[in-house]
């Protein structure tokens, strides 16, 4: 990849532009901002408080995914997801670092945060196996409400479902990036021996909850 993007060049020209009609002075700065005390000194904060306010979505669910069970990690990607940050496609196109964001899974849609975990054929088809019924409309802030199959306790359901998505992540990574190749039985098996990996940050009276989890992985093998 070039080290700028398309965007980043024509900002650099731009600025090149200003600073060459610029003539600098020995008179005194002056900064003029609502966020400036009258000592011309910025209140960052009160500024970032007004960045964050305006982009951060107002309905998520207080906490996220923090108090999960799950490493820490992975309470960090379920923090990018639910905010919109996820590096997919659709939010590096957004960026001008790839000029088209099509999935690369199937060529058959947008990569969107949604589309990647929830409706490309092979995630469609995982969480089906599962007994996880998704609606058309289903979004990352659903996370939360994703309807809980028969055969898996209500304890640490949170935790078992970013296990879910972050192994999904990781396999689209390694398609992409690694040229891997994984069929959805070996998915499965790959995400049951994470979740016995992950038994250990259990509580240690709900150690079984993994061998739960684990059932349900082969059974859907």
């Amino acid at each position: 990849m070039p080290r700028l993007t398309t965007l980043a060049a024509d900002e650099l020209r731009d600025v090149q532009v200003i600073l060459s009609q610029t003539t600098l002075t020995n008179a005194e700065n002056r900064r003029s901002s609502p966020f400036a005390s009258a000592d011309g000194n910025l209140a960052t904060s009160g500024l970032y408080k007004m960045i964050k306010s305006s982009r951060d979505p107002s309905h998520l669910p207080n906490g996220g995914f923090w108090s999960s069970c799950a490493p820490p990690w992975v309470q960090f990607f379920a923090w990018l997801l639910l905010h919109g940050r996820l590096q997919c496609k659709s939010n590096v196109l957004t960026k001008k670092i790839v000029d088209d964001a099509t999935c690369e899974l199937c060529d058959g849609a947008p990569e969107t945060a949604e589309h990647l975990l929830f409706f490309c054929p092979f995630s469609a088809a995982f969480w089906q196996r599962l007994g996880v019924q998704l609606e058309p409309n289903t979004a990352v802030r659903d996370l939360h409400h994703l309807q809980k199959p028969g055969n898996l306790p209500p304890t640490h359901f949170d935790t078992f479902i970013l296990l879910c998505c972050w192994q999904l992540w990781k396999r689209r990574n390694g398609i992409v990036f690694r040229q891997e190749s994984m069929t959805l039985p070996q998915f499965l098996q790959s995400c049951k021996l994470e979740a016995r990996a992950w038994s250990c940050r259990l509580p240690k009276w709900d150690l079984g909850v993994s061998d739960l989890w684990c059932s349900a992985f082969s059974s859907a093998m």
